[in-house]
């Protein structure tokens, strides 16, 4: 990886390196992380069987709060429309079809809990992707990441991709990827969109996470008042 990102010639409210260096973490997790993610999914569970994959893990995809309705709807039409294939899946979902249907072995932790460092698990670097993703989404708010923490971030993200692939693969599509993004000048359009993205989801967590707080405050109302 080169010592510095290239720069960027993005209008749109891109007036200092901290929003660039956020909207370029938020295009690599759009584009090539979910590409990445997909291919995941491709290598566990080919494309011809995920229907069948689908509907026999629907029991357990029920159980999964973070699936919202939009979601589970695109998992499971209506009858007479198209089943959904990996490209039609965004990280969040296919994320959760990663981990819940796919068999690939949890990290030491357990998916979803703290990676030890030096886990080098496929399990370990997919979750160690999804942390990244959400620490990136926390940044919505303000739209910027400064310099030293855009750096750690795009460490973590790249060392994961390039250890996947190594380990699914074999190849360095996704490396070269990573380092093409990391030197390239950010178009006005897809930069926009990106960000946007990111920030669709962050806003769709803190409303599922107000939504159990509220339902935290309802269980506590109740047994307060039967007490």
């Amino acid at each position: 990886m080169a010592s510095f990102p290239g720069p960027s010639s993005t209008p749109y409210n891109w007036q200092n390196k901290a929003t660039e260096n956020f909207s370029r973490l938020c295009q690599l997790i759009v584009t090539i992380c979910s590409d990445l993610f997909r291919d995941i999914l491709s290598h566990y569970i080919p494309p011809g069987n995920l229907r069948t994959e689908l509907d026999k893990n629907k029991n357990k995809l029920d159980k999964v709060k973070s699936i919202n309705p939009q979601q589970k709807r695109l998992l499971y039409p209506d009858p007479g429309k198209a089943s959904p294939m990996a490209k039609d899946l965004d990280f969040s979902l296919l994320y959760v079809l990663i981990r819940n249907i796919c068999g690939i072995t949890p990290h030491k932790n357990g998916w979803g809990d703290n990676i030890e460092n030096g886990d080098n698990s496929i399990a370990a670097c997919i979750d160690r992707i999804r942390l990244q993703r959400n620490l990136i989404s926390g940044h919505s708010k303000t739209g910027s990441m400064d310099n030293a923490s855009f750096h750690s971030t795009w460490t973590v993200l790249e060392n994961s991709i390039i250890e996947i692939e190594k380990q699914l693969t074999g190849g360095a599509m996704f490396k070269r990827a990573v380092n093409a993004l990391y030197l390239c000048e950010l178009s006005p359009a897809s930069t926009k969109r990106y960000v946007e993205e990111i920030t669709r989801a962050f806003k769709s967590t803190l409303s599922r996470l107000e939504e159990k707080m509220e339902e935290k405050l309802r269980l506590v109302r109740k047994y307060t008042q039967v007490v």
